[in-house]
């Protein structure tokens, strides 16, 4: 027998024969004459004549040279000689002669022929010959092998090859001795013959491809044949597997017979066409042939009934022979078919529809077969042979066997099947390859040519894996299985409907049936396994199936589903040990074999089966293996997901599209599917294939476009899948409510709700719909549902149905609803469509109408279980009578549906078929479903006793096979009906982006899947498993790190959380080993995907946090727990100490002290050494380190969340466990070191990081624990020194940033220690790096200041000190870094701190000594270069020029008028207004007016804010304000006008402003202000009054004017009106008494207000305001030179204010009534009067007039107002006379007193007015002067004022006589 390598050889150098020489020939006849010898020696043949001389013909003709008759050749002679040998039927003759047919065939001895036609037909007849020596498993088994032997060499001849029928028979006779033979060798090697056999035909197709024609010879070579060929074989073939064993073997023999001589003679004629010339054999021959069958037949019958038992004599192996046969041929008779010429091409990645329409068909005349290659008859060849295998594996296994395994028909399906792995693993190219068509084929639009293969696989393949897939033998289903998921895995871009039943019927059914054996789901799961280890077919399927609105399932998101529930399933109470079984993953012996080497199935020999059978019944496999397999294959799928995505993370750029030519993309893509070993080789294998599969995917589906765009666009794609959620969702609503749903789906685009028949259309067509609501809604009475009812019915085609039919058909798309009207409804459109359809049944629809109606009632009568009697066929025929418009219905009609429904009730398939779905996935009772008790035990006992109950659930199983082959078949039906058109795509997934739906539609099934376990668990290899599960989860979520979304951010949270309550940290006596390994896998990610954990840091680092302390209480040094010395009564391991030591450091510091109170504790912990070791060991510790040494890895946004999740942790640390002396404080140290690995990020980042460190800071320094704010503030100071080594650019502030701290602890830490920490850090500091201190400086003195307001002396001093160190060392410092104004204000804290005068003052002094400083500074001849980080525009200034000292000097005198402002000492603020003053009038010379109106703004006229109404006054006591106002602000006054006065000029413009400022004073309710005011006003004046022009004394008049107005009692008669009414009411008639009782009454009760009282208050100061400013008025203008400086015009507006507050008060001193209505109401407490303002305005008024008038110093504008002037006075004057005359000097002493100075003042005014003024006026006031003298008490000065005037009288008229 020819070995393999020897096959092989044969391979690949085929010999043709052309290549044959005489010589070879001649070499090898030394083989043929030793055969011919032994044979004519032999004793048979001396006495057989014939055969003696056929030898001696032969051995002449080879020996002496004979010459061969006429009409033969040397080759028929020699083979007319062997076959006679034959023909004896001799073994031994048999045996020689087989032998040397295989040389004669091996030496190519029918090269002597004269036309290849002739030696291919003889090869024919030699092949004939040698299986006819075959006769059954009596044949002698030396025969046998060689018979084996020489069929191989016949197969493997490459000069003649054998074809179509001799092939097959060859392989026939080979399949039937491994079935039959009785010897165990000659079975295996038969089997192994019969793989290499397989393998060559399909290593035959390769090697031969056909070479591409142009398309003009393809349209020359249109084939046309008849599909009926086709159907019948279908028929056939289901008549077979139907066929029962019951008929007697003589009668199936014979109707066999019949069957094949048909067959037989079909298979010639089209063997004749196809094949030139195929071999003649004639009729007789056939016949002879046929009853040589029969012959073995019988003979084989009645040898099996000796040796079997009664009752098991039907499985024959003649059945065999016959059905074998059956097989091999029936498939000639489809040669042809298989050369169609209108397949459809398949283009790469996208499979068309297959169209194989009626039409194509109808001619039957086949041209002749010359189109017909070489290649073509290759691949006909291995189609013929695979269609055999695949119905082979198909026939069902006689029951009456049970499943032995020795019988025939078990050992015949396990090696078709193995047969067809073999074909499948080891040339899946010839199934993908495009190289592989036939030459007639039509090309398809992309110029491919179809692969007739994957037809093949679609029509026999498919159905025959339906049927084996749910087989409850172990070898059947396994081997189904792995051939399934070969197919998947290379063939899925042919088969996308055909591998969605696959997934969704069979994979995902067998994972969710209760009762499928743990072998079964184990084996299912070993290849989902497979599938979830490679990533593109997982993308594929889910682009495919889960984003295709036609696949209703999801397979992927429902695979994960069931995957998930499967681990985390509880079939009995586990415990933890119950995922520790799991078989060797290696057990599957197919995996790992190499993809392209032969593959040898496993013995099938009678023994040896026998043998692994009871092996495997042995092994049973326990629930929790199943569970780990499922737990693989969930962490598969993440692991998928993650190297899809580092695999396809580079784009594939269109650049690599012109690769597509060379490679042939299916053959890559069988090459990615490759079943893979390990997970690395799978991502490089990926890596390289996707590319190319991907290209070929672009090409073939783009052919159209032009573009190199892929297809698979994941937008696309999301809106697919979204489109399908929205369905689903629809159909979800619709199922719940009808009228919802539709609504809904018709919202999102599926239906138009307007158009009836489109709502139809979408209830027949979509699946998923319950059909009992479909019925419910198209049932209900509205107009809208009955016109879908009746669209919906009218979708229908009830054509040529018969009625019954057509009643069923029409009963299936809906449920029938129950309510008679409804029903009736239905059955009235039933009625008028199915009349429509078949026109001429019944007379008309009414009849139609009540017999559906009676046929529904006859249904329900016969098969509903409450009915007790049943209706009959007379009944039945009775109701019917007369319904056909008059007629009965033919009485045989009637009879044949009452049958028809009482044998085959009408039931809903749908409901039929979730009824036993339900049977098998129900979980199992106590004896499990079908009464099982658990199909393990029903394997065991099978070869004991017949087990009905297991026969049952084999009966149901074999239920689902025939179901889902038939879908296979009705695919296939409905796609040849659909015609080319229906066209599939599919898609070659290429994009990462899909990863994310894929993970976001499934992320929760997977956590519940890798958490279960995780928790139950305790095995490592399952823990491991898990943690990896998380990893790749993690991982995922994190790759899609730019999605911003919540849903993100849940799905990061969820997973890390749940990993994080796996560390038991919280929970440190339930720990476990498992638990420290999930510690582990979480340091793992954190190493991995830190930069996108986000929030998620938190968990992580808490977990770092309480590991820490878990290591500590296990090292003996607790925080919570006291002293834990004994871990497990043991004292702790010291190495293990010594490597606590590392990852604890400082730690320990706090931790020592606490040892000694460690008794105190009672709690125990009990953990186990395993558990202690390894957390505390070494890889562990490191790990924890490295997670913080690698921050410095991640990038800026990571860190900041990292820092911002250390701060959280940290906190909780210290908040935990404050109440200690030394709280916890690890992770703060931790925050230090990374600061310290993180040192060298640049500033931005810092920025970043420091915006939460130094806030954290800020809150740990003021920390209630002195420890821990003491750590902090040395971190802090470490921190910081740290940064100060790193040089600062001007104009960044950095350092100001991270010193901040420092100024927070100090305010807020009341711990004095604590603040003087602070102090003492930043001493050292100011020490140690002056020089790099740059921005630093601003803070540093913002903290002097604020340690400047302490209340502790020691605080204050020592900050003091620092400051004077500074100012006396870094004064240079301190300006160059523009931080000067800080410097101040941080002095000016300490000139106001309120309790220590002594350091007050030496800071006051310090300000006025940086005066000289900074003079000097800005008069070096190289100025200073100042950078000022903090302006608002940063900038570089040179220390000189305006602009500098503008900037000094207004910090200096701010920070003076600060201090004048805030200090509550006396003596400092009286120093400081000194210092403020004294600066300004020394220094003032050189400011610039703007400067000045600025100190004016800023500086100086706040010191008087106090005094503003409505302004934001400072918070002070009224006896503060008094002491303020008394003393600094007089002060204050009387500088100001000192400053204004010396700075006159540079500040004219400052005069309003200052005038108001006095006039604010002025309008005080405080006399001594007002007085101050008024004194002040009138010094500012008297001493500028030189310098003043003409807007000055605008200003000045302006002011004058102002002032009287305001102080102007309005008041007195505005708010009094209705108290005078009153008094007059009162006092007007004579009334009677008790009227002036009641009215006294009155008034007395009449109240006056508070507020009233209040105001009036303020009107009274007005009164008293308004005289002192009178006063004033006269006191000025008493002074010559402000009276000689004084313009006219403006003394002429002044005088208009005395005049008009004279007239106010002498109107308000007449209205007696108001001033006794005052009175009377209590406002005053006597009578008043305006006497003395109305006298001193009155004199004032008239004796300056009178000085204007009488100019006696000459001055020019009086003169001009002279008639002005005279207007006023002179009757003001006669006014006074008349006035004063008529007061009664007893009665009104006072107003004499007050009157008479003014009189005095006219009279001396009238003497002293010029000559002609005097005698023009004189007579005038002659009389009244002259009357006063009758006045009986005549004053003195009245006397001599007119003396005075007489006299003068006397000299202007002349009527003295001079003495």
């Amino acid at each position: 027998m020819a070995s393999p390598a020897a096959s092989s050889q044969n391979l690949s150098s085929p010999r043709t024969s052309q290549q044959t020489t005489a010589s070879s020939v001649a070499s090898s006849n030394v083989f043929v004459i030793n055969a011919l010898e032994k044979i004519a020696s032999a004793r048979e043949a001396r006495r057989n004549k014939p055969l003696k001389e056929a030898v001696d013909a032969a051995l002449k003709m080879l020996k002496e040279n004979e010459p061969i008759p006429e009409g033969q050749t040397r080759s028929t002679l020699i083979l007319t000689a062997l076959q006679t040998a034959i023909d004896t039927r001799s073994v031994n003759l048999m045996t020689i002669a087989l032998d040397c047919l295989g040389k004669f065939i091996t030496y190519n001895y029918v090269a002597d022929m004269e036309n290849e036609v002739a030696q291919s037909q003889v090869m024919e007849k030699v092949v004939n010959g040698i299986c006819d020596c075959f006769i059954g498993e009596e044949t002698d088994k030396k025969v046998q092998l060689q018979i084996i032997k020489t069929l191989l060499d016949a197969v493997y001849s490459t000069s003649n090859p054998l074809h179509l029928s001799a092939l097959l028979k060859a392989v026939r006779t080979t399949y039937n001795i491994f079935l039959l033979s009785r010897n165990n060798d000659n079975q295996n090697v038969a089997q192994i013959t019969m793989t290499q056999m397989v393998d060559h035909i399909f290593r035959r197709v390769k090697s031969n491809p056909n070479v591409q024609a142009t398309p003009k010879d393809d349209e020359e070579k249109t084939v046309q044949q008849k599909d009926d060929l086709q159907m019948a074989d279908d028929g056939q073939e289901v008549a077979q597997d139907e066929t029962g064993n019951e008929e007697t073997i003589e009668v199936e023999a014979e109707k066999k017979t019949e069957e094949q001589a048909t067959i037989e003679n079909d298979d010639t004629t089209t063997t004749n066409i196809t094949v030139t010339n195929a071999p003649h054999e004639t009729e007789a021959e056939s016949a002879t042939y046929q009853q040589q069958i029969i012959v073995e037949a019988n003979m084989a019958r009645t040898e099996m009934n000796h040796k079997l038992p009664a009752g098991k004599s039907k499985d024959n192996y003649e059945d065999f022979l016959n059905d074998t046969a059956n097989v091999f041929q029936e498939e000639n008779s489809k040669s042809s078919t298989s050369n169609r010429n209108n397949l459809t091409i398949v283009p790469t990645n996208e499979t068309s529809g297959i169209s194989e329409g009626r039409d194509s068909f109808e001619n039957e005349g086949i041209q002749e077969g010359e189109s017909e290659t070489e290649a073509d008859l290759y691949i006909k060849d291995a189609i013929l042979v695979f269609r055999a295998l695949c119905k082979l594996s198909k026939k069902s296994i006689q029951s009456e066997w049970g499943n032995d395994m020795r019988s025939y028909s078990m050992r015949s399906k396990l090696l078709s099947l193995h047969l067809i792995l073999t074909i499948m693993m080891s040339h899946m190219e010839v199934f993908t390859s495009e190289d592989v068509y036939f030459s007639a084929a039509v090309r398809d639009p992309s110029g491919h040519k179809a692969n007739p293969f994957i037809l093949e696989v679609k029509q026999y393949l498919c159905p025959s894996l339906g049927r084996n897939a749910f087989s409850v033998v172990p070898q059947v289903f396994d081997i189904t299985h792995e051939i399934l998921w070969r197919v998947v895995q290379g063939l899925r871009v042919y088969l996308k409907n055909e591998i969605e039943i696959f997934l969704k019927e069979i994979v995902l059914r067998i994972l969710e049936m209760r009762n499928a054996s743990n072998l079964q789901k184990y084996s299912s799961l070993k290849g989902v396994l497979r599938i979830c280890e490679d990533p593109q077919t997982l993308v594929d399927i889910y682009l495919n199936y889960d984003c295709d609105r036609q696949a209703l399932d999801n397979i992927y998101e429902r695979l994960v589903n069931v995957l998930s529930k499967v681990t985390t399933s509880h079939n009995q109470p586990t415990n933890s040990k119950e995922y520790d079984s799991h078989p060797d993953a290696s057990s599957n012996t197919l995996a790992g074999i190499h993809n392209h080497s032969v593959i040898i199935p496993p013995p099938l020999t009678t023994a040896t089966i026998l043998h692994t059978d009871k092996q495997n019944s042995q092994m049973a496999m326990p629930e929790s293996a199943i569970r780990f397999k499922s737990l693989e294959c969930l962490v598969a799928v993440l692991r998928s997901l993650v190297s899809w995505y580092t695999n396809n993370s580079v784009s594939i750029t269109a650049s690599d599209e012109s690769k597509g030519d060379e490679d042939t993309p299916r053959a890559s893509e069988d090459q990615s599917s490759s079943p893979i070993i390990t997970a690395h080789s799978n991502s490089s294998v990926s890596r390289l294939n996707s590319s190319i599969a991907n290209n070929g995917s672009s090409q073939a589906l783009n052919s159209a476009s032009n573009g190199p765009s892929r297809l698979d666009d994941p937008e696309e794609f999301e809106n697919l899948k979204h489109r399908k959620q929205m369905l689903q969702e629809g159909i979800r609503q619709f199922n719940w409510k009808p009228k919802k749903g539709l609504v809904l789906l018709a919202k999102n685009g599926f239906l138009n709700l307007q158009d009836p028949h489109n709502v139809a259309k979408f209830l027949l067509s979509t699946e998923g719909l319950n059909k009992t609501l479909i019925g419910e809604y198209l049932g209900e009475g509205d107009a809208e549902n009955i016109a879908i009812m009746h669209a919906f019915v009218d979708e229908m085609d009830f054509s040529n149905m018969k009625f019954t039919e057509a009643l069923r058909f029409f009963l299936q798309a809906f449920r029938l609803p129950g309510e008679g009207q409804k029903i009736d409804r239905f059955m009235l459109k039933f009625a008028e469509r199915y009349v429509h359809g078949n026109a001429g049944v019944f007379a008309n629809a009414e009849t139609a109408y009540v017999l559906a109606y009676s046929v529904i009632m006859l249904n329900t009568d016969l098969h509903s279980p409450h009915v007790k009697n049943r209706m009959t066929l007379e009944d039945f025929v009775k109701n019917n009578r007369g319904i056909d418009d008059g007629a009965d219905i033919p009485h045989e009609l009637q009879e044949a549906i009452f049958n028809e429904i009482q044998n085959d009730e009408i039931k809903m398939k749908d409901e039929v078929e979730a009824a036993n779905e339900a049977a098998l996935v129900a979980s199992p009772g106590p004896n499990g479903v079908l009464g099982i008790s658990g199909l393990q035990s029903a394997l065991v006992s099978a070869g004991i006793a017949r087990d009905v109950r297991r026969e049952a659930y084999q009966a149901a199983t074999e239920e689902m096979g025939s179901k889902t082959e038939a879908m296979f078949r009705n695919m296939l039906a409905s796609r040849r009906r659909a015609g080319g058109n229906d066209t599939i795509t599919f898609y070659s997934a290429s994009h990462v982006e899909h990863v994310r739906p894929m993970f976001e539609v499934a992320w929760m099934a997977f956590l519940a899947g890798i958490s279960g376990p995780l928790q139950e668990s305790d095995d490592l290899a399952t823990v491991n498993l898990c943690l990896v599960g998380f990893k790749n989860a993690i991982r995922i979520i994190c790759l899609f790190h730019t999605v911003q979304s919540e849903d993100v951010d849940l799905q990061r949270d969820a997973f890390i959380t749940t990993l994080t309550k796996f560390t038991f940290l919280t929970n440190l006596n339930e720990m476990k080993p498992k638990n420290v390994e999930a510690i582990r896998t979480l340091l793992e990610v954190a190493a991995v995907d830190g930069n996108y954990l986000k929030g998620s840091w938190k968990e992580i680092l808490s977990t770092v946090s309480q590991l820490e302390r878990f290591q500590l209480i296990t090292s003996g040094l607790d925080e919570g727990n006291g002293s834990i010395m004994d871990v497990n009564k043991r004292p702790s391991n010291p190495s293990v100490k010594a490597s606590m030591e590392i990852g604890r450091r400082a730690s320990t510091v706090s931790g020592r002290s606490r040892i000694s109170n460690s008794a105190r504790s009672n709690t125990q912990l009990s953990l186990t050494e395993e558990v202690t070791s390894a957390s505390s060991s070494q890889s562990l510790v490191l790990a924890v380190d490295r997670l913080f040494t690698s921050t410095v890895n991640l990038n800026g946004e990571a860190i900041v969340d990292f820092v911002r999740a250390l701060c959280e942790t940290s906190w909780e640390e210290i908040v935990s466990s404050a109440h200690m002396e030394h709280p916890r404080m690890y992770s703060l140290q931790k925050l230090v070191e990374i600061s310290y690995y993180n040192m060298n990020r640049i500033r931005m980042e810092w920025s970043n990081i420091w915006a939460i460190l130094g806030e954290y800071y800020n809150k740990v320094g003021c920390q209630s624990n002195f420890n821990v704010a003491f750590f902090a503030l040395d971190s802090l100071r470490q921190l910081a020194m740290k940064f100060l080594e790193k040089e600062e650019l001007p104009h960044f502030k950095f350092q100001k940033d991270f010193l901040m701290p420092f100024r927070e602890v100090l305010a807020n830490n009341p711990d004095v220690t604590i603040k003087d920490m602070v102090l003492r850090c930043l001493q050292q500091m100011i020490q140690a790096r002056p020089h790099h201190l740059r921005s630093g400086w601003k803070t540093m003195l913002s903290v002097f200041a604020t340690g400047a307001c302490e209340s502790s002396e020691s605080i204050v001093h020592m900050t003091f000190d620092i400051v004077r160190g500074v100012t006396n060392e870094r004064f240079g410092d301190i300006v160059a870094n523009g931080t000067f104004p800080d410097y101040i204000s941080c002095l000016v804290e300490f000139a106001k701190n309120q309790k220590f005068q002594k350091i007050s003052l030496p800071a006051l002094d310090m300000i006025k000594g940086t005066i000289p400083k900074m003079i000097e500074i800005a008069n070096k001849s190289v100025p200073l270069e100042i950078h000022d980080a903090h302006a608002l525009t940063a900038s570089t200034l040179p220390a000189s020029g305006d602009d500098f000292l503008i900037k000094f000097w207004f910090a200096v005198l701010y920070g003076l008028k600060e201090v004048v402002m805030q200090s509550d000492d006396v003596e400092v603020r009286k120093r400081a207004l000194v210092y403020l003053f004294d600066t300004l009038k020394k220094h003032g010379s050189s400011f610039t007016p703007e400067f000045w109106t600025t100190i004016s703004h800023r500086i100086v006229f706040p010191l008087f804010d106090d005094l503003k109404t409505g302004g934001a006054k400072r918070k002070m006591t009224a006896e503060d304000l008094s002491v303020w106002l008394s003393t600094t602000m007089i002060e204050a006054l009387r500088n100001v006008v000192d400053l204004y006065t010396f700075y006159f000029d540079n500040m004219k413009d400052m005069m309003r402003h200052v005038l108001g400022l006095f006039s604010m004073c002025i309008t005080q309710d405080n006399d001594t202000l007002a007085h101050i005011g008024c004194e002040c006003l009138d010094q500012y004046i008297e001493s500028n009054v030189e310098k003043f022009d003409n807007s000055c004394w605008d200003l000045v008049t302006e002011t004058f004017d102002d002032l009287f107005e305001k102080t102007t009692a309005y008041g007195l008669f505005d708010d009094t009106r209705d108290l005078v009414d009153r008094v007059q009411a009162l006092s007007s008639g004579e009334t009677s008494i008790q009227q002036q009782q009641q009215q006294d009454n009155t008034a007395i009760d009449f109240e006056i207000s508070e507020e009233r009282q209040r105001n009036f208050q303020q009107v009274i100061i007005k009164c008293v305001l308004q005289l002192m400013l009178i006063q004033t008025v006269n006191d000025l203008l008493a002074k010559d030179n402000v009276y000689s400086a004084y313009p006219a015009t403006h003394l002429m507006s002044l005088m208009g204010c005395l005049g008009r507050s004279f007239h106010f008060a002498k109107r308000f001193n007449i209205d007696n009534d108001l001033r006794m209505a005052l009175f009377r109401f209590g406002f005053m407490k006597q009578l008043p009067n305006l006497l003395k303002q109305e006298t001193s305005s009155g004199g004032c008024y008239v004796s300056v007039l009178m000085r204007m008038y009488a100019n006696l110093e000459n001055i020019h504008d009086r003169d001009d107002k002279q008639e002005e002037i005279e207007k006023i006075l002179i009757p003001l004057c006669n006014e006074i006379f008349v006035l004063y005359a008529e007061l009664d000097h007893e009665t009104k002493p006072k107003n004499i007193a007050a009157w008479t100075p003014v009189v005095v003042n006219i009279l001396h005014g009238l003497a002293q007015l010029q000559d002609e003024d005097f005698l023009k006026h004189v007579p005038r006031f002659y009389l009244p002067s002259v009357e006063l003298l009758g006045q009986e008490s005549l004053l003195p000065e009245i006397r001599m004022a007119l003396r005075t005037l007489l006299i003068r009288v006397g000299t202007a008229y002349n009527i003295t006589i001079e003495k």
